[in-house]
């Protein structure tokens, strides 16, 4: 008996790999890196490396200038990744 395949049960229709895995070497790398950097802005890491306010830098507290240099070193991880999609 034959059965009709479906719009879904199709077997030509091509199959996708998931958007959320990265595919390539440097999709990996870029995510490792994000991943790495997001650590150092969370506890308990954060607390062990930057939680003091002396010495300042400019006058900002040390904990701020920490945070913002890995907050900018994100953005700019995403920024790249970002620009070799395109």
């Amino acid at each position: 008996m034959h059965r009709a395949h479906g719009m879904t049960g199709s077997d030509d229709y091509p199959r996708y790999a998931s958007h959320y895995l990265p595919r390539t070497r440097a999709g990996r790398i870029a995510i490792l890196a994000f991943l790495a950097l997001l650590l150092l802005a969370e506890p308990p890491i954060v607390f062990v490396f930057a939680n003091r306010i002396e010495p300042r830098f400019a006058g900002v507290p040390f904990l701020y200038a920490y945070l913002l240099v890995v907050y900018i070193a994100m953005i700019v991880v995403l920024a790249i990744g970002a620009r070799r999609v395109r």
